[in-house]
């Protein structure tokens, strides 16, 4: 019989050790942001995610490959994200409609039973209805995880990598984050708060504007970014009329467009016209921002949800222009935790900065 050094056998234990302290022990309990205790028996083999902001946390986890199911939002609005990977999903309804038939159908194995190791991620409003509804089918582990709210995003995405025992890779995301948020309050810091005002949606009716109060994620975006938010409602999303805006004489306009199913532009003309359509209406030329050049478009994606850390940089630099940050960069690093290039060719912010 052969004999194994003693120094081998040595690291040997030591290597298994460490490999049995990172593996996840289940069945493991954790809160969802529902304020359900959710038990999760076993490790997880498929995962439905029932929104785009679930798709993009699983993808940063290194989990896209599990994924089996999702709603017909990630295809029509974030497929640049998922082409490479989203020809096998099944579609299981829409945002606020789904198929649980459908759902419990993708968790049954060969034999059409159903057992442990099937996720499905909600939205925290959402997962009193699907537990309901998948009730029945008491293996499925339902979990209700918003993923685009910076107050709780640094909890959610560690209870995630508890679950899909990816622990590490939620620690890492949640610490760049900290660290590009840290790179923003220092860049901003002991500056005047420029006011400014945040506008939605494509080209609007002047007397029904859509825009962000202080009960949106924006509102606190503009802030952290150095700003001081001109729509001083306590809602998320009103609507009001250019004559409100013209009043507050806003120092920085930011236009957030609709989504659309590509990563930033092809080109900047759509940009271009919706910088002239706010600087072209009645008034504008006496707006400090349409005076000095500061009425901004920037891609919608970066602004939510998982990236939002990359257009608090890009706002930190509209609102504070002496700024020593690189939101390309940061841009850049995001991308690559999603394994995607940056598209040199496209555009996502105008005037460029």
């Amino acid at each position: 019989m052969n004999k194994i050094p003693f120094i081998s056998l040595l690291t040997m234990c030591l290597f298994l050790t460490l490999g049995m302290a990172d593996a996840a022990d289940y069945p493991l309990t954790v809160t969802d942001s529902a304020g359900r205790s959710v038990m999760i028996e076993a490790p997880i083999e498929k995962i439905v995610v029932l929104n785009s902001d679930a798709a993009e946390a699983v993808s940063i986890l290194g989990e896209t490959d599990k994924i089996v199911g999702t709603t017909d939002s990630v295809p029509k609005y974030k497929a640049y994200y998922f082409s490479d990977v989203m020809g096998g999903w099944e579609i299981v309804g829409t945002w606020k409609e789904f198929n649980y038939e459908k759902i419990a159908d993708l968790a049954r194995d060969d034999d059409g039973e159903i057992g442990p190791g099937m996720l499905v991620i909600c939205y925290a409003n959402k997962a009193a209805e699907v537990e309901e509804n998948l009730g029945p089918f008491e293996k499925i582990d339902i979990v209700g995880l918003d993923l685009y709210n910076a107050e709780t995003l640094e909890e959610e995405m560690t209870a995630l990598g508890e679950i899909l025992d990816r622990e590490s890779d939620a620690e890492d995301y949640n610490d760049w984050v900290s660290e590009k948020k840290a790179d923003v309050a220092e860049a901003v810091s002991g500056q005047e708060r420029p006011r400014v005002y945040v506008e939605g949606g494509s080209i609007g009716e002047l007397g029904s504007l859509w825009t962000y109060g202080r009960e949106s994620s924006l509102n606190d975006m503009i802030y952290l970014a150095g700003g001081e938010n001109v729509i001083d409602v306590n809602e998320a999303n009103p609507k009001v009329d250019w004559e409100s805006v013209l009043a507050q004489m806003p120092e920085v306009i930011i236009k957030v467009p609709a989504a659309t199913n590509q990563l930033g532009w092809s080109n900047a003309t759509e940009m271009e016209v919706l910088i002239e359509d706010i600087q072209s209406r009645p008034g504008a030329d006496a707006v400090p921002a349409t005076e000095d050049g500061r009425v901004y478009v920037i891609f919608r994606d970066t602004t939510l949800g998982m990236g939002a850390v990359v257009g608090l940089t890009y706002w930190a630099e509209m609102i504070h222009p002496e700024a020593d940050l690189d939101p390309e960069e940061v841009y850049r690093e995001y991308l690559g935790m999603r394994g995607l290039d940056y598209p040199e060719e496209n555009f996502f912010v105008r005037p460029e900065m």
